[in-house]
């Protein structure tokens, strides 16, 4: 079960690739990180706006004291423009088309059908050969074309300021291949006293927040390629400026909020991977070794309006809301707060 939520905590799509993303290291560590950049983008991406997510379901902030405990989920969904890339030989310098459509599919796309070919010239003035086969999308696999993300957190109210400090947190802990540590904050500051709103229904409140992630995954066991200490590490800095309005009605609340997110996360391929090419003119087999071959970084920025609704059964409360960002978010959670 631990296993399970940190698989989804992260991507669990990009991890069971791993082994596929690693033929991209025969088109050399210049083209394979393009390749690698390309292909993963929209996981990516939509993991970056969906962990900008979820900080909360009102503009209300507790009272002395009280807090809350909140588990949400996010949907981040994928454009169709983002299900594709070009390939464009000119901006490779090793790799050309073989067989295949020039539009290739992401890893959140379809079938692929292209095969790509390799040719790198040597130390030596002569020139390594091979060719691989673009591995193919799980979007058509998938109900909703979309990135999950989901996190915990606990907000409390701190004393005299009227506002909410939000924390959400995850010791690194894991699995023998898989490991996981998150640390967000966040603070939520009531401005309904300022506006001399606090004595009507509505709530204005502006938020400010930041979460970390990082995550190291074994791909040694899975991977297609012999070598030693092989890993894939993830690392996400995400934050979010918003200001919130809600209605109390008190079974049911709605609320909306507009804002500007920006991310960025690095990925990089770690360990030694041993690679086989044959000898141009000669037909001989060349073997060679790289060692962390690939780095690439991803950004996600820009600005974001949210519309949701929250039932208050008590201390129990349900919530939903939809973000228009360049990934649409949808946000679902439970919250247990205590005012």
């Amino acid at each position: 079960m631990k296993k399970l939520i940190l698989l989804l905590i992260l991507f669990a799509p990009f991890l069971g690739k791993s082994q596929d993303i690693e033929q991209f290291l025969l088109a050399g560590t210049e083209d394979a990180s393009k390749l690698t950049e390309k292909y993963v983008n929209p996981v990516s991406k939509g993991f970056m706006y969906g962990l900008n997510n979820g900080w909360y379901s009102t503009a209300r902030t507790h009272k002395k004291l009280g807090f809350d405990i909140t588990l949400v989920a996010n949907l981040a969904q994928v454009p169709s423009s983002d299900e594709v890339f070009q390939f464009v030989e000119s901006d490779y310098s090793n790799i050309t088309l073989v067989s295949g459509s020039s539009e290739i599919q992401t890893l959140m796309g379809g079938e692929n059908n292209t095969t790509l070919a390799a040719r790198i010239e040597t130390d030596m003035g002569d020139f390594k050969l091979t060719n691989f086969t673009m591995p193919d999308g799980i979007g058509d696999d998938l109900p909703m074309n979309a990135v999950p993300s989901a996190t915990l957190q606990v907000g409390i109210g701190i004393p005299g300021i009227n506002s909410d400090l939000k924390v959400r947190y995850l010791p690194k802990v894991g699995s023998s291949d898989l490991e996981v540590g998150m640390f967000g904050i966040g603070l939520q500051k009531s401005l309904s006293k300022i506006l001399k709103i606090d004595k009507t229904p509505v709530d204005i409140s502006a938020l400010i927040a930041y979460t970390q992630l990082t995550a190291e995954y074994d791909i040694q066991e899975d991977s297609g390629l012999n070598g030693s200490g092989q890993m894939m590490e993830f690392k996400t800095n995400a934050y979010t400026f918003q200001a919130i309005a809600s209605v109390n009605l008190k079974l049911i609340e709605f609320y909306g909020a507009v804002g500007y997110n920006t991310a960025k996360m690095d990925v990089d391929i770690k360990g030694s991977y041993d690679l086989e090419y044959t000898l141009e003119g000669t037909g001989a087999t060349i073997k060679e070794t790289v060692v962390d071959p690939v780095s690439v970084d991803f950004d996600a920025s820009g600005v974001r309006a949210t519309l949701g609704t929250r039932l208050n059964l008590g201390f129990f409360k349900i919530f939903g809301d939809y973000t228009i960002q360049e990934y649409n978010t949808i946000t679902g959670g439970i919250a247990f707060s205590f005012r």
